[in-house]
């Protein structure tokens, strides 16, 4: 495996989300073909694409909240998503 293919992570995050209801188990057999390296950093982007979805739901939220929101910050420790009210 080269270089490229060894650190190229797309096409395991794409078999991964083959279905976006998939679970776990379902997830982890779409994984089969990736390196223990490749797991690791899809590990890793998952953390930090889950980091950058609560900084914008937080965003959105203190928009929704009449706060400046013109500028993204991290959200306090604990904060589990905006769930705006219907």
């Amino acid at each position: 495996m080269s270089n490229s293919e060894k650190y190229d992570l797309s096409h395991n995050l794409e078999q991964a989300v083959q279905e976006l209801d998939a679970n776990s188990i379902e997830l982890a057999n779409n994984m089969s073909t990736a390196t223990l390296d490749q797991l690791h950093e899809i590990v890793a982007f998952a953390e930090r694409l889950k980091e950058a979805a609560y900084v914008e739901m937080y965003g959105r939220e203190r928009e929704a909240n009449g706060v400046d929101a013109r500028h993204l910050i991290l959200p306090p420790k604990g904060y589990t998503g905006y769930q705006p009210k219907s």
